[in-house]
């Protein structure tokens, strides 16, 4: 018994299967988490040493080849890059991507630990690149009541702060914008000197009396004490008067004056003298101000402080977002003050792009079943059909709950293509069930009988659509990992699809379905049969029409620009300004001010919000390609909803005024959230490499090949990796007077950290608030440096000037290397409406005129690197499921011939996919390059149905009749799955609402190529298979005539 007739003889316990299904499927639906994009892990480690003091030669000399020598031996690695900077060196490995990172992060850190004795590291960190973990959300928080933004820091750090945390999902909040004020004790060096007392022994004396002592336990009676003595510091007022030395005063018989010294001095007190005690007043003055800031965050140019949220790493975005910003409306309440402004959600772009991936399966299925309509005229055959829909759907939500897959743009991506695909094994087995009705069978029989005929044919496409995700499945790198999930998608609605399509397709059709009566063949049917009969006697024409095909297509095909991943306007960007190196913050912030007003003029209306962080970003501090600091800032705009410019316009418009301000670098992103950093799409989009070893000549080089790539119309904002060197104070020691002294260099680098940054002595804590208490002196100026004092072993007193002679000189800001030799990169921009591709070609054209010297290079890097990579493993997975298809047909057919006769159909889809990105002048991606991917599998399922249809009739009819009379009897079904699939994935290509422009291109492709693979199905399958019919059959020919 063949499933059909199965499910035509038990219609209750097929339909208490379906609803198992359809409840189970609610249930699964309601489970799935929601997100971006699928949790890809990316196979990199990188390694942050930071050594303060360290000029970015010395660096590289002592630790970045020696890290990048040790990291090079793991297993696994792929590729080894790095950069050096002022007192840092972050080296990045990029591993295979089967290799188990649990055992490469474990080896980096064991291979680490032979730096734990370096007692000049400051830090050695070892991480694993997450590219998801971004804020998933910042906020704003301002205040006019507040007196200043420390008594706001406050507020935030001790009730909004831990508030937020104890959220479910939220991993950390971190407060962006240091705005916290210490205690700074600055200390009168001519005072110290006087009374005969040091630095270090404010900061002992300060330590000594900020600390709570226990003196044992006391027992009387049945009473236990613990005797403890409280010295915790309350205020300032008890750090002024604090007791730090004693001077000597008046002798009591002589009156004359003592010498100074005692208690903590350096001398002693004259014999007879008055001990009177120096208190901390005495030798400096104890004020409350900002600590050295390292961060300065505004909105709208308004100072204020922000709240970064980071998510758990299992936890859903939109859920995360949502529970954080139901918390802020309370905080509103209970904090009627402080105003929370949300200068950036990544739950917003998610929840619009999965509502208009769902809007595009929605209309996309009303389409499909709208066409139906239209073929069949009968509203029960189309309810029937376009049951199989929701169905399948919820059965696939089932499979993905127990496939530990999320709701995201690529899962729900996958449905939205499969959504007019899961009709088609439906509209094969009605219309077959339809045509058997037509011919006087009684609907039992009909339904069970044509759904069985055709349930090999259906088997067939439906295993070939999956033979083509598999090879996506197994790609090993970035593709893989962000496809794998829209594949096993698209296989599991398929497969759905198909058990719908054999049980409750004939089920329904058997009870509702009534006989039909044949009117004979319609009018277009007897066009078609004459056109086809017409092609078959003209074969040669036809191969001739082919071939002016396949070199037109060719020609087009050459002019179709390429790109990695097509660039998404959210509304959102933001533009990186860097300073000259050694810039000071307070500068930064000023300059960002303006660039933030400049943005708001040149909006015209269309910026709604400028978030500005100025200094040292935390999430950028080991990142290589945006590095942070004092000179850097980094600010987020936020565009107008309504119709407005193009992110591109404005960012041209923008740039235009911005490179008018000298001594300023400005690089701009768009804000594409997580799926540009696991893209790697979020930098320059133009890169070219210089590799060589001297740094002076790969700064020539990179400067002259920059001149000319700026001469480029396309290209804008060009900079290379040596504008602007760090300034640089070298001390240029005296040898001999430092060792004549006792002195070592690092003792000198120490005294003079200390005497310039200040010495933490301890913590003031009141009000449920921790101060630093930093013991320090006036800011020093340039000119002041050679006058600093310097003690030495003996008691001598020198300044910096007896044993140095300082400089100011200009070291590299930065040092790149890549496969441990050095790099010099050049970056640009691309102006709106410019292709990478013709670029790079551009680019390459005038790298070509340099004369690069012996043992020196150029190489393509950022984007171009990545797309080149891409489409390698995207090449592989379209051969692979090349063979796949064949080998699924040749078993289907039990041919080796016929498979080939099919396999015509994917040439002719590639026609389609090359007419529609060169008439729409899109260019080709790797969203595109899916979507061809998929016509493999696609485009030969009409081509399946109608040779296997041919097969059956020639038992009982000669070649030239089974080809017309099988291509007439399928030329309906094949429409109508093509243009249901068509349709479908309309809402899809034209590609509206957000997240739209990175789903459209492989629409794209999938319709052009089904357009033209079934438009050619109908005409050149039947002419191929009565041809290799031909060639099968000429040995039995030749074999007869010779026994004729």
């Amino acid at each position: 018994m063949s499933l059909p007739e199965f499910s035509t003889r038990y219609p209750v316990t097929i339909a208490m299967a379906t609803f198992a299904v359809v409840l189970l499927g609610w249930i699964s639906l309601d489970g799935l988490g929601t997100d971006l994009l699928p949790n890809v892990e990316t196979p990199v480690i990188t390694v942050d040493v930071k050594v303060p003091g360290k000029s970015p030669q010395e660096m590289e000399e002592r630790y970045t080849r020696r890290l990048e020598r040790d990291i090079s031996t793991v297993s696994g690695v792929d590729r080894v890059y790095s950069i050096t900077r002022t007192g840092q060196a972050v080296v990045v490995a990029e591993f295979n991507w089967e290799t188990d990172m649990n055992f490469a992060l474990l080896d980096v850190q064991k291979r680490m630990g032979t730096y734990g004795t370096d007692d000049e590291i400051q830090t050695l960190d070892v991480t694993q690149e997450d590219p998801q973990a971004l804020p998933v959300a910042r906020i704003a928080v301002t205040s006019v009541d507040y007196a200043d933004l420390d008594e706001l820091f406050g507020a935030v750090d001790t009730l909004v702060k831990p508030r937020l945390e104890a959220l479910d999902g939220v991993a950390s909040a971190e407060i962006e914008g240091d705005a916290e004020k210490e205690i700074r004790v600055i200390l009168d060096p001519y005072l110290l000197e006087a009374f005969g007392l040091t630095d270090s022994t404010v900061v002992q004396q300060i330590q000594q009396a900020n600390q709570d002592v226990s003196g044992g336990r006391l027992e009387e009676g049945d009473q236990s004490y613990q005797v403890k003595g409280l010295g915790r510091l309350a205020d300032i007022t008890e750090i002024e008067n604090l007791i730090v030395g004693q001077r000597a005063g008046a002798v009591e018989e002589s009156g004359a004056a003592a010498e100074a010294g005692a208690g903590a001095g350096t001398g002693t007190a004259t014999e007879g003298a008055l001990r009177v005690p120096v208190q901390v007043k005495d030798v400096g003055r104890v004020i409350l101000e900002y600590s050295e800031r390292e961060t300065i965050v505004r909105l709208n140019g308004v100072e204020c402080l922000g709240i970064a949220i980071y998510k758990e790493a299992d936890a859903s975005t939109v859920s995360v977002v949502q529970t954080v910003l139901a918390d802020m409306d309370q905080l509103g309440l209970d904090l009627p003050n402080v105003q929370f402004t949300v200068v950036e959600n990544q739950a917003r772009f998610i929840e619009a792009a999965v509502q208009e991936v769902e809007e595009a399966a929605l209309f996309g299925a009303l389409l499909a079943v709208g066409v139906l309509f239209l073929f069949l005229r009968s509203i029960t055959v189309t309810m029937v059909i376009g049951m199989a829909i929701p169905i399948s759907i919820l059965a696939t939500f089932t499979l993905m709950y127990f496939q530990d897959l999320t709701l995201n743009v690529m899962t729900l991506g996958g449905l939205a293509l499969g959504a007019g695909m899961l009709v088609d094994n439906a509209i094969v087995v009605i219309e077959n069930i339809y045509r058997r009705l037509e011919l006087g069978a009684d609907p039992y029989e009909a339904s069970a009988k044509g759904a069985s005929e055709v349930g090999v044919a259906i088997l067939a496409s439906t295993l070939t659509t999956v033979s083509v995700f598999l090879p996506i499945v197994y790609i090993q790198g970035l593709v893989g990992e962000l496809f794998e999930e829209q594949a096993w998608t698209v296989v599991f609605s398929l497969l759905s699809s198909l058990i719908v399509a054999m049980t409750v397709v004939p089920m329904i059709s058997s009870r509702l379905l009534r006989p039909q009566s044949s009117d004979g063949r319609p009018k277009q049917r007897r066009w078609y049969s004459a056109g086809l009969s017409l092609a078959l006697d003209h074969k040669f024409v036809v191969f001739v029409f082919i071939g002016i095909t396949a070199g037109a297509t060719f020609q087009m095909a050459l002019g179709i620009p390429m790109e990695f991943i097509p660039r998404e306007d959210q509304g959102l960007f933001s533009v990186d300004v860097a300073l000259p190196e050694g810039s000071r913050l307070e500068m930064t912030d000023r300059v960002a001010t303006r660039v933030g007003s400049m943005i708001h003029e040149l909006g015209s209306g269309e910026v709604v919000t400028v978030y500005t962080r100025s200094g040292q970003d935390p999430a950028r501090v080991t990142n290589v390609t945006d590095p942070s600091g004092p000179n850097r800032t980094n600010l987020s705009v936020a565009l107008s909803t309504g119709p407005r410019r193009s992110i591109g316009q404005i960012v041209e418009t923008i740039d235009r005024e911005i490179t008018e301000i000298p001594d300023l670098e400005a690089k701009y992103e768009l804000q594409e959230t997580a799926l540009q950093g696991v893209l790697g799409a979020e930098a320059a989009p133009l890169q070219l490499e210089i590799i060589g070893d001297d740094l002076d000549t790969l700064r020539r080089l990179t400067s002259e090949v920059a001149t000319l790539i700026e001469e480029l119309p396309a290209v804008y904002n060009v900079r290379t990796s040596f504008q602007g060197g760090q300034p640089e104070i070298d001390l240029n020691l005296r040898d001999d007077v430092v060792a004549a002294f006792g002195l070592t260099p690092q003792s000198l680098i120490a005294d003079l950290e200390r005497r310039l940054a200040g010495e933490v002595a301890g913590q003031l804590s009141k009000d449920q608030r921790s101060r630093d208490i930093r013991v320090g002196f006036d800011d020093v100026t340039l000119n002041e440096l050679r006058s600093i004092r310097i003690d030495t072993a003996e008691g001598a007193i020198l300044t910096l000037g007896d044993i140095a002679d300082p400089r100011i000189v200009e070291g590299p800001r930065e040092i790149l290397r890549e496969d441990q030799r050095r790099i010099g990169r050049i970056s640009g921009y691309l102006v709106e409406g410019a292709v990478l591709s013709e670029a790079i070609e551009q680019v390459e054209g005038l790298v070509a005129q340099v004369a690069l010297p012996v043992g020196y290079a150029t190489e393509l890097g950022g984007e171009e690197r990545e797309r080149a990579e891409s489409f390698a493993s995207l090449g592989f997975a379209l051969g692979l499921s090349v063979i796949l298809v064949y080998m699924v047909m040749a078993s289907l057919f039990e041919s080796i011939l016929h498979p080939f006769t099919v396999m015509f159909t994917v040439p002719f889809a590639g026609v389609g996919v090359v007419v529609a990105f060169w008439a729409l002048g899109e260019p080709l991606s790797i969203m595109a390059y899916i979507g061809v991917i998929m016509l493999g599998g696609i485009a030969v399922n009409d081509a399946i149905i109608l040779v296997d249809h041919i097969n059956q009739l020639r038992t009982r009819m000669s070649i030239r009749e089974a080809v017309v009379q099988g291509a007439q009897d399928r030329v309906r079904p094949i429409l109508m799955t093509s243009a249901t699939t068509v349709l479908a994935l309309s809402p899809m290509a034209i590609g509206l609402g957000e997240g739209a422009q990175m789903r459209a291109p492989m629409a794209i492709a999938v319709i052009g190529g089904l357009a033209t693979s079934t438009l050619l199905t109908l005409v050149i399958i039947p002419v191929v298979y009565e041809m290799v019919e031909g060639v099968r059959r000429l040995p039995e020919r030749l074999g007869a005539t010779d026994r004729s």
